[in-house]
């Protein structure tokens, strides 16, 4: 409304004093009472722009008595919302959350008990956390509503893996693997679960079907490394071992990055996997007159019809970040 008034009508209010202009700003109060001669419409008037409504929603609030007792929350579990459940669970498990994930996928497993993700996701939490008991129960059901469902055979095999059942373990991921044959993660499990039982040569032959689907594997190198280590082939082994250290992170770089992140939490912020972006004050920025300004010289603070900003000065500010990032390249990295 107020551009469509201004574009037709606005003029400088001469009751006011004049302000500061610059190409970057115009402080001037501005009144909608000019001439409408020769605007570009039917009629020598202010159009009257239709109002539309984008988006619309309800809510109805019950709203109890001041002496009445605190209403206790109550999720109102639709059908189709198992799966927002679902998404949301698997966010708060991959930022750690389990016991709040666990939660979530409880609900899916309300939604519709028949369901085997919600039981599948709360047996991966339960392993991640270690109450392999629990993972056990639910990993069961899963399976038992669905006997052929990968994730499940996979979490299963992790389960069985660490009650020291490496045959079973094994069993499970040739399951996972018969319908995900380039399945990586998988790949590797039984790769190691091999080693721990000491059938080197079968390591050997499961880890470099790996290294043929991504050859930079890191979890391959290691335990081909550890396998032929087993099978006294030295040669290759020092030869992943190699490759192993190669491709692995680099331990010393938290050390190395560290003084620097101390004095930078923004970066700091930025390198989190996990982080969020929160807002800051803008600078108070001196009020006195920009006489002489010009459009090739602002490196004065100037004000930005109502918002604290600078040009240059951001714009220093900014190269100046990017100098010492740029400088820092490899540590930030």
């Amino acid at each position: 409304w107020w551009n469509t008034q201004f574009a037709f009508a606005g003029v400088p209010d001469s009751s006011k004093p004049a302000s500061e202009v610059a190409p970057s700003y115009d402080d001037n109060q501005y009144v909608f009472r000019g001439s409408l001669k020769g605007v570009s419409s039917k009629e020598e008037k202010i159009p009257d722009v239709p109002v539309v409504a984008l988006a619309e929603s309800e809510v109805t609030l019950n709203v109890a008595p001041h002496n009445a007792p605190a209403l206790q929350p109550k999720a109102d579990l639709q059908a189709e919302d198992w799966q927002r459940w679902n998404d949301y669970g698997i966010g708060l498990l991959l930022q750690g959350d389990l016991k709040s994930a666990e939660s979530a996928f409880q609900r899916v497993t309300e939604i519709n008990p028949k369901n085997p993700d919600g039981w599948v996701n709360i047996g991966r939490a339960a392993v991640q956390e270690g109450d392999m008991d629990r993972a056990r129960a639910v990993l069961q059901k899963a399976l038992a509503l669905s006997p052929d469902l990968a994730r499940a055979h996979y979490f299963y095999a992790r389960v069985l893996r660490s009650d020291g059942n490496y045959d079973g373990a094994a069993a499970e991921l040739q399951k996972v693997i018969a319908q995900y044959p380039r399945d990586r993660v998988a790949l590797n499990d039984l790769g190691r679960i091999y080693f721990l039982q000491r059938k080197y040569s079968d390591g050997v032959k499961v880890l470099n079907t790996v290294l043929e689907i991504d050859p930079e594997d890191l979890q391959a190198h290691y335990n081909l490394m550890l396998c032929y280590n087993g099978l006294g082939d030295q040669k290759q082994a020092h030869d992943h071992q190699l490759r192993y250290l190669r491709f692995k992170a680099d331990e010393s770089s938290q050390t190395i990055t560290g003084p620097y992140r101390q004095l930078h939490p923004e970066d700091n912020n930025e390198r989190q996997a996990i982080h969020e972006h929160v807002s800051v004050p803008l600078p108070v920025l001196s009020q006195r007159k920009l006489s002489g300004t010009t459009s090739g010289d602002t490196s004065r603070p100037t004000k930005h019809l109502g918002t604290a900003v600078t040009a240059r000065s951001v714009e220093r500010s900014s190269s100046v970040t990017a100098a010492k990032v740029s400088k820092s390249k490899g540590a930030v990295n």
